[in-house]
Parts: C-alpha cells; structure tokens; sequence
C-alpha cells in the first residue's frame, strides 16, 4: 500500500491547520470508514465510530511516529477508540448483534486483490457473519486488524486463551459453513 498521507500534511495537521485536518480527513475516510462499519450496527454508529477516531487521531497526532506507515497508525487508533466505545456502552453485546451484516462490510482498499481473490474473501466474511458476536470480533481483530491475542485479551475483557479459542472457533465455523474437510484446513 502506497503512503496516502504525507509527513508535510501530517506536520500542517500538528500545527492545527484546519485545511490540512480537512485533507487529511478525506484522504483517510474510506479506510476508516470501511474499518468502523465491521463494528458498527447501522449506518450512524459507523459514523460516530469514524469521527471520535479521527478526533482521537487528531488529537493523539504528536505520539504518532514515521517509522510505522501513517495509515497502519490511524487504523490501530480508530480500533482502540471503538474499543473504548465498547467499554463505554454497557448494551454493546446487543447493539453488536443487531445489524450484524454490516460488522464485515470491508473499507475499499482490497482493490489490490485479484477478483477470485475479492469472491473467495467476500464469501469467508458472508460465513463469518453467522459467528456468535463475540467470536465475529475476535476473528475481526486478530485474522483481519492484525491484533495478537494478548491484545484482543485485554481490549475485550476475556483471557487471552478465551481469545485463541474464539479464533479458533471461527476457524472451524466458517471452514464446516464453506464445506471444507478438516484434513484440507489441517494444511493450511
């Protein structure tokens, strides 16, 4: 993935100008976007997800460091602040559930994906939708945000063998949905 946002615009952003906040916040709202709406249960949540994230980017700008790819940086924020919504909310295991189509709906940024590859991740995140909520986070954050157990563990409240054993779970969900012997998956 090609840098989308400069060091020059990320300087501008530190010195709160509000154009550069303006730029910034287009060039990264599609990935943000896509990224807030597999947490989400409707359209507004996604919303309010994406902007307490880039307030939270804004404001978090000065610990931000140019060896991590800026992108990478501003996803790990915006996760952690719907995380923190989610501690927030004491009825999010209810809200998670409802509308659970658009927990998987998947930011823009897999157009470097071949089309077979496009189908075969569209019809994974099809099956994953039927996870129990839990589980569908789990395997949110650790097979498609890239969080280590440990993390997951302690974002969510649950030990970081409960974390494993969801992912694990999913795993096995979703290979029985698609059909897959478990002497395929054993090779994966």
């Amino acid at each position: 993935m090609d840098a989308l946002v400069s060091h020059t615009l990320i300087q501008r952003c530190l010195e709160e100008d509000k154009r550069a906040q303006s730029e910034l916040y287009k060039i990264m709202y599609k990935t943000l976007i896509g990224l807030c709406w597999r947490y989400a249960s409707d359209k507004e949540q996604a919303i309010e997800y994406m902007n307490l994230g880039f307030v939270r980017i804004l404001l978090n700008l000065k610990q931000y460091r140019p060896d991590v790819p800026f992108e990478m940086w501003a996803r790990r924020v915006t996760i952690n602040t719907i995380i923190n919504e989610f501690r927030k909310n004491k009825n999010w295991n209810e809200k998670m559930v409802r509308n659970q189509e658009n927990l998987m709906r998947q930011e823009m940024s897999d157009s470097d994906l071949s089309d077979y590859q496009q189908e075969l991740l569209e019809l994974v995140r099809s099956k994953a939708l039927k996870l129990p909520p839990m589980t569908l986070r789990v395997f949110n954050l650790y097979a498609i945000d890239g969080y280590q157990h440990t993390e997951i563990a302690e974002m969510l409240g649950i030990s970081e063998g409960t974390s494993a054993w969801h992912y694990s779970d999913a795993k096995k969900k979703i290979r029985q949905m698609l059909g897959l012997s478990m002497a395929k998956a054993s090779n994966d």
